[in-house]
């Protein structure tokens, strides 16, 4: 892959001169960013905000990913064959909505609440579970909307860092994000499987999933906007 778009020989001149020109604009545009080092970006409060964001996020997404299973067949009864067919329809509705957000986000330069809407749509499809009566059908609508809340945001969210970072700065940022964020993908089914453990029952685990999910949007919400370059045009 070519490294610059002056290099991309299938795109036509003028294509290549328009990126050129936008890929200049967004670099004005944050021209404040481009002093500042890469220990100063893991400080920033933005990034802090956003590693605690995404950590809660992945606390709660990584128990529905490696629970789901269990909880399907734990409380529907079904085969293993039953589980396995069922189980991909959230991750099918997680890769549309991640496609569908994702050209969303692009085309609106809207990152925050592209993140907010997903947590809190799995928030609330958990909620469902606590005030609707009980069903298998119910229990697929649930697993299907946090399958949708627990993947479709990842295209605005990694789009956030680059949004008041540049070059280095934003590399590294989004490295330390990631990275630290993740333990939140052990530390989430840990708490969880304890819960169900003490109370026998997945509801107080279900709960802190909740939470995990709504503290995730409220962190993300607090981040700066994207700054959208003006065309001198």
């Amino acid at each position: 892959m070519p490294d610059r778009p002056n290099e991309a020989h299938w795109l036509a001149p003028n294509e290549r001169d328009w990126i050129a020109s936008r890929l200049a604009e967004e670099r004005r545009s944050k021209a404040h960013a481009e002093k500042i080092s890469i220990l100063q970006a893991l400080r920033h409060p933005p990034v802090i905000v956003l590693t605690l964001g995404l950590f809660f996020c992945y606390s709660g997404g990584y128990i529905f990913w490696f629970w789901m299973p269990t909880l399907l067949k734990r409380m529907t009864g079904w085969s293993d064959v039953h589980v396995g067919w069922m189980g991909a329809i959230p991750f099918i509705a997680g890769l549309i909505g991640m496609l569908v957000l994702g050209w969303s986000s692009d085309r609106t330069r809207e990152r925050r609440w592209h993140f907010a809407v997903p947590q809190l749509t799995a928030a609330i499809g958990l909620t469902m579970w606590f005030v609707l009566p009980h069903s298998n059908t119910l229990l697929l609508v649930v697993f299907t909307l946090i399958g949708f809340g627990t993947v479709s945001y990842l295209p605005a969210f990694w789009a956030l860092p680059s949004a008041f970072l540049t070059s280095s700065a934003a590399a590294a940022a989004i490295g330390f994000i990631n990275c630290t964020a993740s333990i939140g993908g052990f530390v989430g089914p840990k708490i969880f499987g304890d819960l169900s453990q003490r109370t026998g029952s997945f509801n107080t685990g279900f709960v802190f999933m909740i939470a995990c999910w709504i503290i995730a949007s409220l962190l993300v919400l607090l981040c700066p906007r994207e700054r959208v370059p003006q065309s001198s045009g």
